[in-house]
């Protein structure tokens, strides 16, 4: 059997993450870090300015950092995506705590201002000639240190007695876009923000709403009687929501025969009432894994000529989306770990991570149209591709990019961004 010596001889060959520093070129083209070049932050230059911090958290958060503290390894042999904002290292660890705890209200008034600008700039959805459909839903953040600021006990998913935070927003699935966003304590409901919502995403959809394009699909929490009458009152508004109460569902369900329901899928059913004012409302029973009946009321005012009930039943379902994207969220960009305790050091970040998983459809929606990856998840875009390696030389002609397509992957992403083999890519820096 050979020996096999280990040296730190000539290690000075150059390498880059092809997925970062293709996200970064992209971003730099629709000039989306431009945008941090004016933001105010009571906090000095040593070395670094608060938009190079910046933009250095949005790196870690397209590379998947988990915690700040990553950033001091991931990010600190990344020398070309830091050499495109001017820095030869990248700021450490503790410059970027003190940077989110140094955030407050104005801060996120800048950062929300910034995701709007650029989300009417560059959106998808805002260009689509189609219906446009936007899920709104509330997740928790757990948060059970003493020190987190405004924390409180509230619900959260399949956790009893967590203290921590609500996030409400507002997204839009077909185009992976996060459209809106609102931070609050543990013990807030979910329409304590409702007015919020529709007004920002009024404010992005002006031309859909005109045309009656935009509809809005939402859950259980925000299907009130109070919230629903507020819905039809905007005009040229569609919408699909939940009944806030199963028990009005269940006792409507007493006077209908069984045999007058239609059958949705396997183990669900659903049975149309009359139409009020142009509101549809359609009752579902639904069969649980342990045989017991359950109803739900969907309201709606989509007409029975775009939608019947069965169709407005899986429409409705669709709304599985924003739960996908939630879950992504907390797993990739690691929202749940929470990088500070301080309220809006929280909220800032995550309006960084808001803004940044626009770029990254921007991205897929762009670069990456027409291929194989096209569809392909942030998870594996972040975990698997985000590994993927590229050779950097840099001479007197610029700076070239070698990708040896190595595994199956790797030929995608190389498809993806150049020619095929053994591939080149040029940026300018």
């Amino acid at each position: 059997m050979n020996n096999f010596t280990f040296t730190q001889d000539n290690c000075k060959e150059e390498t880059t993450s092809t997925w970062l520093i293709s996200v970064l070129q992209f971003g730099s083209k629709l000039e989306v870090f431009k945008a941090f070049e004016n933001f105010k932050l009571n906090m000095k230059k040593v070395k670094y300015s608060v938009s190079q911090k910046l933009i250095t958290t949005m790196m870690s958060i397209i590379i998947g950092c988990e915690t700040t503290k990553d950033i001091n390894e991931k990010l600190a042999v990344e020398k070309l995506a830091l050499n495109m904002f001017n820095m030869d290292a990248a700021p450490d660890q503790s410059q970027i705590n003190e940077l989110i705890r140094r955030f407050d209200s104005e801060s996120i008034n800048q950062l929300q201002d910034i995701h709007h600008n650029l989300f009417m700039n560059h959106s998808n959805s805002i260009n689509s000639c189609t219906k446009v459909v936007v899920d709104c839903d509330q997740t928790g953040l757990i948060a059970n240190g003493k020190s987190f600021e405004l924390a409180e006990k509230g619900y959260f998913s399949k956790k009893k007695n967590q203290r921590g935070y609500q996030l409400s927003v507002a997204f839009t699935g077909e185009h992976s876009e996060t459209v809106a966003m609102f931070l609050d304590s543990g013990n807030t409901h979910c329409t304590d923000h409702y007015d919020d919502l529709l007004n920002a995403i009024i404010s992005k959809y002006k031309e859909q709403l005109y045309n009656g394009n935009l509809i809005l699909r939402t859950d259980s929490g925000y299907g009130s009687t109070d919230n629903i009458e507020k819905l039809i009152s905007i005009p040229n508004l569609k919408f699909v929501t939940k009944g806030y109460s199963p028990k009005t569902a269940s006792n409507i369900a007493k006077n209908i025969d069984y045999s007058e329901y239609i059958q949705a899928d396997e183990s669900a059913w659903v049975y149309e009432l009359p139409e009020t004012n142009g509101v549809r409302y359609i009752l579902v029973q639904t069969l649980s894994k342990k045989g017991n009946l359950k109803y739900s009321l969907l309201v709606t005012n989509i007409s029975v000529n775009d939608m019947n009930a069965v169709e407005i039943f899986h429409f409705y379902n669709k709304r599985q989306t924003i739960e996908a994207f939630f879950k992504m969220a907390k797993n990739v960009y690691h929202i749940k770990n929470l990088r500070t305790s301080k309220f809006y050091g929280i909220y800032g970040f995550l309006w960084l991570v808001f803004i940044t998983h626009n770029l990254v459809s921007w991205f897929k929606s762009t670069v990456l149209y027409g291929t194989k990856l096209e569809n392909i998840g942030v998870r594996v875009l972040v975990k698997t591709i985000g590994n993927i390696r590229g050779f950097v030389t840099r001479s007197s002609n610029g700076i070239t990019i070698n990708i040896p397509p190595i595994t199956r992957l790797t030929k995608l992403i190389v498809d993806a961004l150049c020619a095929p083999k053994y591939i080149q890519i040029t940026f300018d820096i």
